[in-house]
């Protein structure tokens, strides 16, 4: 009876374990070193978007990397980071990163 109980006590801590270690990302972004958010918004206009927001919320390569993350795979989407220099002046412009919830 005791080794029933014990199994079930590890395996509920396992599973309340692995729950905690999973979150919700989302991409996103932000803009570095003085970019102007009006500028990417205009850009965002020429594909029929009203703002840059709008436009980077509706990429589809993006959307499907919006999920629930665990251990090592959320780690690596917690330090996920890129930068770019959208205006090629030699600084970059734009951050993209996660969100994690």
């Amino acid at each position: 009876m005791k080794t029933k109980l014990f199994l079930f006590a590890l395996l509920v801590g396992f599973t309340f374990t692995s729950c905690q270690k999973c979150q919700d990302c989302e991409a996103d972004y932000e803009f570095i070193n003085g970019a102007q958010e009006s500028d990417y918004d205009a850009a965002a206009s020429l594909f029929g978007y009203s703002t840059w927001n709008e436009f980077f919320h509706s990429n589809d390569s993006l959307n499907t990397l919006n999920k629930e993350y665990c251990d090592e795979e959320l780690d690596d989407i917690i330090n996920f980071s890129e930068e770019f220099d959208d205006n090629e002046d030699g600084v970059n412009d734009m951050r993209i990163f996660y969100n994690c919830k």
